[in-house]
């Protein structure tokens, strides 16, 4: 299992080396007094260790030096009364990934660190690379600690600046991992998600406003893996005082969806998706309906239990906000089929993460365009004929290996017929996408960046004027907001479509 919970994050990506430059790497992480005691620092810690156990092989050992302080948030895998801090830390480690990780709470430094991440006060004296990580409000630190501020007073329940310094720093111990070809490491970088704002200075990155008691229109979330773990991670620890969540998707976890999953523990394997991440968002306050299944099943499904506001939106297909957290053509397609009125997606690339807003209006680009359908009838075509070219015990032996059940395929040839399991499990042998390279911290910065313009736009009505994409990159710490022209070539017709609203109104804005 060690093998394929780290299989996503060893595969080869650009500007990384071919092969780990050091594995089982011991991580130390420090937090000082008042850092421990506030909500900012263990949002922080506590999303650090989360995203650190899952870089499986990369990380061995994780030593947590912490004052004996009691745990004032809700840790991901649930409550655990009467338990401290440092100890509920614990728990998230062997919640996650089982014994994969050895995470430790000694009273003092056992062996020399590899990496020591500091949260709070820069501490002088280890040895190794020593970093300080800082996150509050909206804005996040990583470097070296005498490049960093003298005092920050973690004095907000904002989680988006927390989490995006953990991201930082689960980065940084994975690029000393990994081995970095191209790029640089983070030595005095600062950022503000509220602005896009990037320094070296933390006083000059601008904060934003708190999150804690706003109130949120219902969302439909689409895709519960890894970015939307990341989204629907952020709504439970935002303390929002009304919000309600539709989660759909159809697929369950797997063992390598454990590197980049950040509300499933290895118990949760072979679980339906909508599960964990309805679990932590009901656990929080949040309403929320689950629903397994397509966006296209969820259509016509029956909905019992689902708010009767939002009945009517899918009853009317007149839907208002969307998040899509989907990584297929296709089923970006049928998101854009929706025209929500307000629409938005993650990504990941690599080392990089990326968020759009897609606003209805000439010259912007839709979330069908550069998203072609894939091509899965061809695809279920040719593998039925490889299937059929074999013999009985080849092809039985083939579906083992790929873990689909040869008996089911059998079926359906000897009898092809629609909607029934061999063809499921057919089409999703023929439609399975190779396995590309992936991991937890890029994953929530897509889920970050996708939350900021999302709680913008909702709550602030675009306050700050910000572009529709932005980007972060591991690689080199680079954070970007850029605009997304359309696709000539859209299937959805996006400028047609709003160049033929427009006239409607008296005025022809299309754009060819």
């Amino acid at each position: 299992m060690t093998e394929t919970i780290s299989n996503r994050h060893l595969l080869q990506a650009t500007g990384l080396a071919e092969k780990p430059l050091h594995l089982a790497q011991r991580v130390r992480i420090v937090l000082d007094s008042e850092w421990a005691s506030s909500r900012a620092g263990q949002l922080l810690a506590s999303c650090l260790v989360n995203l650190l156990v899952r870089q499986v092989e990369l990380v061995g050992t994780i030593e947590i030096l912490c004052p004996p302080i009691a745990a004032l948030i809700r840790q991901p895998n649930g409550d655990v009364p009467g338990v401290p801090f440092a100890q509920s830390l614990v728990l998230v480690a062997s919640w996650a990934v089982g014994d994969r990780v050895e995470v430790l709470t000694p009273q003092a430094p056992a062996i020399a660190a590899d990496v020591t991440i500091v949260i709070g006060r820069g501490s002088p004296g280890y040895s190794g690379t020593v970093l300080l990580a800082l996150g509050n409000g909206w804005k996040a630190w990583i470097g070296a600690c005498e490049r960093g501020p003298t005092h920050v007073v973690p004095d907000s329940t904002n989680p988006l600046g927390p989490f995006l310094a953990a991201a930082l720093a689960a980065g940084e111990v994975f690029k000393r991992g990994r081995g970095l070809l191209r790029g640089r490491f983070l030595k005095g970088d600062g950022y503000s998600l509220w602005s896009g704002q990037t320094s070296p200075r933390w006083d000059e990155l601008e904060d934003g406003p708190e999150l804690a008691g706003a109130g949120l229109r219902p969302i439909h979330i689409v895709g519960a893996g890894a970015v939307g773990n990341g989204l629907a991670y952020i709504l439970a620890n935002s303390g929002f005082a009304d919000a309600y969540v539709v989660v759909i998707d159809d697929d369950t976890y797997d063992d390598t969806s454990l590197n980049r999953c950040f509300l499933a523990g290895h118990d949760d394997v072979d679980d339906p998706k909508v599960d964990a991440v309805a679990g932590a968002m009901d656990r929080s306050g949040i309403g929320v309906f689950k629903y397994r299944g397509t966006i296209s099943q969820y259509l016509v499904a029956d909905r019992t239990g689902l708010r009767a506001d939002v009945v009517q939106q899918a009853d009317d297909l007149s839907f208002d906000i969307v998040a899509s957290c989907v990584d297929r053509g296709l089923s970006r397609q049928h998101v854009q089929g929706l025209a929500p009125s307000l629409l938005f997606g993650g990504s990941t690339l690599g080392l990089k993460a990326r968020a759009n807003f897609y606003p209805n209006r000439p010259g912007a680009a839709c979330l069908s365009c550069f998203n072609p359908s894939e091509r899965d009838g061809e695809k279920m075509r040719e593998l039925e004929k490889k299937l059929r070219d074999l013999g009985v015990d080849d092809r039985a032996a083939l579906l083992q290996d790929a873990g689909v059940d040869p008996q089911l395929i059998e079926d359906y040839l000897a009898s092809p017929k629609c909607g029934t399991l061999g063809e499921a499990a057919l089409r999703n042998l023929a439609t399975r996408a190779p396995s590309q390279f992936s991991v937890g911290f890029v994953s929530l910065a897509a889920a970050l960046l996708l939350a900021t313009k999302m709680f913008q736009v909702i709550l602030w009505n675009g306050a700050p004027n910000r572009a529709d994409v932005c980007s972060f990159s591991f690689m080199n710490g680079g954070l970007g907001d850029s605009f997304l022209g359309p696709d000539d070539a859209c299937e959805w017709g996006c400028q047609e479509r709003r160049g033929q609203v427009d006239a409607t109104h008296g005025t022809d804005r299309s754009v060819s």
